[in-house]
Formats: structure tokens, C-alpha cells, sequence
């Protein structure tokens, strides 16, 4: 019988939604999947509206999709659960991680890190790091491979897909649901979803001289600034405006279900950060990976330990063409070139999309993983506290 636990989940919320994004998904999957108890703390109610548009944001607690969700400030007055997971390093109160010292028995304690190809996360997935007072923290990786915490994967996730696809009309559906009007005729789909990025021009112009019709569904965020800047006007939530063969779409904000949805009925997925880059995946559809830019250019690291991954495999002409685009993309060179080259390989692109996501599924997903795993650290301590 599986044991049910008290997870206090911590995130600090960044504009960028990859944060709240994944730990949004795996609270509810824990409730919902694994029967345990979660509390979620957060710092900007308003971030989070963006994806769950049914918060309150001035409520003192709350109650979605049977996550309790309170303020970041609780913490201060809340006795720490079974578990304590720090999302993506984000640091606790002083006052709570004293709380966590006095605990008897005291809670499983990890951070749990951002996603990454590389082999180093292999080496240090559940390694313990030692804190004040004897107190033990554990570093959790999600990862591309059974050394590491999984992937996030809803047990149903893929037969939704499969399902949802199959519909005649899934992209006129896909606008319909959001109130916008259906993309024409065998339009070219892409969901454009990205930091905020120059020289976009010869790109969005290859897309308007085109022959086959081409719907941009552009969601919120800086990338709209070179779009207005193109389009020598602004467009609102909900516009529509169309130069040449390209429609561009202005979308709404939406749930992370249609968020979902979006990616089903593209045929192109730009993405950026953490959570729509695994979600363009599980999607099965050719994609490119905006990543988030550090200082020290590790992402770059990350990019290409991603890259070695996902082409592995594949034939030196598929490689390449992903290569250019992807490296066009993050280093802000001229698109077009490599649009083209990718336009032309996008049936074998498809193909290579629904053959990784495919073998992903060997993978035990990420919250099926962390509540082995959490048992397993529990097992090795006296029996957990009373319930709060």
C-alpha cells in the first residue's frame, strides 16, 4: 500500500514560467497520481494566474486541484512536512530551516535541480549535501536517464495526445477554444514561444513570400517587441493580422491543458526554458529550443549535451539541419537559411520527434520516481510525524 506523504513544495517564481510551470505540474500529478498531500508555497500569485487562471490572488490559502496553495510568507509559521523540496535551489527562511532541524523525524530534504542532458547530473542525482546542524539535503536531477529523477509525465499524457490528434479539425479546434479564428487552409503551422530575440526579419519575411500559407501563433512574452517592430504595428490579445502568406496570431495567456493542446496541432514548436521544452517533446513534433542565456555561456554546454542526446542516431543531414536552426536560433544569427533548409527536412523531422518521444517512454516519470525515491529515505528513519 503506498504510503501518504506531506510535501511542502517551494518556488520562487520567475516571468519566465519555467519554474512555476514544472512545479505546478508535478504537484498536481503527486495528488492526483500518488494520493499524497501537498502544500505549495509561492511568491507571485499574479506569475501564476498566467497558468492557472483560477487563483485568487489575495487568498491567505487555497485549495486548486486538491494542491493547498498559501503565500511564500507561511513558511514562517508552518511546521515543515514528510518532505521538503526546495524547487530549482530557490532558498528557504532561516526560520523554516530551523524548523526543519528541530523536526523529529526530520523530513526528506531536496533540491530539486533544472533539467539537463548533461552526464555530470548522473554523478550527482540524490548525492547528500550536509547543512548546518546535521541536517541532510539531497540533490535531485531530472534527467534523460535512469540514473537520474525522470521526466515529468502525467500517466495519461500520452493517449491524451494520440487522442486529441486525431480529431479532422484539431488546429481549428485548437483556435476555437482560445476564440480566435481557424488558421487557412492547409496553413503551416508554429507556435512561437520565446525570449526576446533580434533579427527576426528575414525569417518572418521567408514565412510571408512562402507558397504554402503559414500561421504564427505567437504567445505572450518579449518576443512580441521584433514582432511589432516587423509588423510596424502593435498587435493586442486575440488580433489577428496577416502579411503575405503569414497570419500572426496574438494569443492569450492559457492553462498548461491548452498550453498543451497548442503544441499537439503545431507542426513547429519554438519553445524556451524548462517546462514547454519537455512538453514540446511528449508533443512528438519537430521543435527548437530557445534556452535560457547565462553569463558564463553554460547553456551552451547545455544546449549541446541536449543535441548529442536527441540526434543520437540520427543521419548527418538530419543532424545538421537541426544544428544550424538551433544554433541560428540561440546566437541570434539570420534565420532564413536555415528555416529553409529545416522546411525541407521537416518530414524526417516528424518522424525523428515521434521516434524520441517514443523511447522516452522507457523512463519512469519524474513524480513516480521521486515518491520511490522518498520512500526509500524514509524508510531509513523512525516512522514520520503526526499530521499537522
Amino acid at each position: 500500500m503506498k504510503v501518504q506523504y506531506r510535501w511542502d513544495l517551494f518556488c520562487h517564481v520567475v516571468d519566465n514560467l519555467g519554474d512555476i510551470g514544472v512545479t505546478w505540474r508535478l504537484a498536481r500529478q503527486l495528488v492526483a497520481e500518488h494520493q499524497q498531500q501537498v502544500r505549495l508555497f509561492l511568491d507571485d500569485f499574479r506569475a501564476f494566474s498566467h497558468i492557472c487562471p483560477q487563483v485568487q490572488l489575495r487568498a491567505a490559502e487555497q485549495t486548486i486541484a486538491g494542491v493547498q496553495i498559501v503565500p511564500w510568507t507561511r513558511q514562517l509559521q508552518s511546521t515543515p512536512g514528510d518532505v521538503v523540496i526546495e524547487m530549482f535551489g530557490c532558498r528557504l527562511s532561516d526560520a523554516f530551516i530551523a524548523q526543519i532541524g528541530k523536526a523529529q523525524p526530520r523530513p526528506v530534504w531536496l533540491n530539486l535541480e533544472h533539467l539537463s542532458a548533461e552526464a555530470l547530473v548522473d554523478l550527482h542525482h540524490l548525492k547528500p549535501s550536509p547543512q548546518s546542524g546535521g541536517v541532510q539535503k539531497f540533490f535531485y536531477y531530472p534527467g534523460f536517464t535512469d540514473k537520474t529523477g525522470g521526466l515529468i509525465r502525467e500517466a495519461n499524457l500520452i493517449a491524451q495526445r494520440d487522442n486529441w490528434q486525431m480529431q479532422p479539425s484539431a488546429k481549428r479546434i485548437a483556435m476555437r477554444t482560445l476564440g480566435l479564428p481557424p488558421p487557412p487552409d492547409h496553413a503551416l503551422t508554429v507556435l512561437l514561444f520565446s525570449y526576446a530575440r533580434q533579427r527576426l526579419e528575414g525569417w518572418l519575411h521567408t514565412m510571408a513570400s512562402s507558397e504554402r500559407p503559414v500561421a504564427l501563433w505567437v504567445c505572450p512574452g518579449p518576443v512580441m517587441t521584433a514582432i511589432h517592430s516587423w509588423l510596424d504595428m502593435e498587435l493586442q490579445t486575440g488580433q489577428v493580422t496577416s502579411r503575405g502568406s503569414l497570419s500572426i496570431y496574438a494569443l492569450p495567456y492559457v492553462a498548461q491543458e491548452r498550453f498543451d493542446e497548442l503544441l499537439w496541432a503545431a507542426d513547429v514548436c519554438i519553445v524556451r526554458g524548462e517546462d514547454s521544452f519537455m512538453r514540446a517533446q511528449w508533443a512528438a513534433k519537430p521543435f527548437i529550443w530557445n534556452i535560457y542565456p547565462q553569463e558564463d555561456s553554460a547553456h551552451d554546454r547545455k544546449l549541446d549535451a541536449f543535441l548529442d542526446r536527441y540526434l543520437a542516431g540520427a543521419d548527418a543531414d538530419l543532424r545538421d539541419t537541426v544544428i544550424h536552426f538551433w544554433t541560428a536560433w540561440n546566437r541570434g544569427l539570420d534565420l532564413a537559411p536555415a528555416w529553409l533548409e529545416y522546411m525541407n527536412s521537416l518530414p524526417t523531422l516528424q518522424r525523428h520527434a515521434l521516434k524520441w518521444s517514443r523511447a522516452l517512454l522507457a523512463q519512469t516519470d519524474l513524480a513516480s520516481q521521486i515518491v520511490h525515491d522518498v520512500s526509500r529515505l524514509q524508510d531509513i528513519r523512525p516512522r514520520a510525524a503526526a499530521a499537522r
